[in-house]
């Protein structure tokens, strides 16, 4: 694909996922997964309460004698909140995320061909989605704890090398996140098993690895000032006022809901137009 092409396809995947960008019936799922993460934070918001305390207490004992103490103290809760908010998005997600992918894979599936499947499919096919959504979120977690450990001792009190190794990082995490995009559509779009759908992954990948990239990176860059802002809540703590951490956390949701719903649009969009081309 050359690049002039491979652009006007781009944007022409785009502009096919926009207009139908504010229908309802596509956000549900990813509505209701914000929404139950949300309750959740606010529970764990409201962690010394009497009543969330002592259900609470045992997962947040499980980070460490000294951060359990520091959590159950103001504002030292709000120091972890973003931590402790992204653990649980990755126990919801093992459950959640990989079944709303493929619910909305089904509504955009509909939108985009002339095939008429039902959130059945989804639901039937959701130890397939669970699955590959965990052998993904696990390759991602395991290069973003495996090389920030093994260059530690380089990045050490170096907060310019620091700063050049976290754009690697992220960078990088959006390679690796690209050679498995089309995994979890392709479970409803293709009806794939396991395997299958990370081998269509790794296929339509390396036929297509720019257009692939900037596919993964787009969405990806919605979330990156969010995420910068959160990394410095120490900062947010000390000049501003520690409630807001829990606001950003929620803002931070619902730019994810967004990410997932352009991912999913165009990575269906695609691979209905790659079937259609065989």
């Amino acid at each position: 694909m050359s690049f002039v092409l491979g652009m006007n396809r781009f944007i022409a995947v785009y502009l096919s996922v926009f207009r139908h960008f504010f229908k309802g019936r596509l956000w549900w799922p990813f509505v209701l997964y914000a929404l139950l993460q949300f309750l959740v934070l606010l529970a764990v918001k409201n962690y010394v309460h009497p009543m969330i305390y002592p259900v609470l207490s045992p997962i947040i004992g499980l980070f460490g004698e000294r951060p359990a103490q520091i959590f159950s103290h103001y504002p030292g809760m709000f120091l972890m909140l973003p931590s402790v908010a992204q653990w649980i998005k990755l126990a919801l997600g093992v459950l959640f995320e990989g079944l709303a992918v493929g619910l909305v894979s089904v509504s955009f599936l509909r939108l985009f061909s002339q095939d008429r499947p039902t959130a059945a499919l989804a639901f039937g096919k959701w130890p397939s989605l669970l699955i590959v959504w965990t052998i993904i979120t696990a390759i991602l977690m395991a290069i973003n704890w495996f090389l920030p450990n093994l260059f530690s001792d380089i990045l050490y009190l170096n907060p310019r090398r620091q700063f050049v190794f976290g754009i690697w990082m992220r960078l990088l995490t959006v390679v690796v996140y690209a050679v498995f995009i089309y995994a979890v559509p392709s479970i409803i779009v293709y009806k794939n098993n396991i395997g299958e759908a990370l081998k269509d992954s790794l296929r339509l990948f390396f036929r297509h690895p720019f257009f692939t990239f900037f596919l993964a990176l787009v969405p990806y860059l919605l979330s990156v000032p969010i995420s910068y802002i959160l990394e410095n809540v120490d900062t947010i703590v000390t000049k501003f006022t520690p409630e807001l951490v829990f606001y950003l956390v929620v803002v931070g949701l619902i730019i994810d809901m967004v990410v997932n719903l352009l991912v999913t649009g165009t990575v269906v969009k695609f691979l209905i137009e790659e079937k259609a081309a065989v």
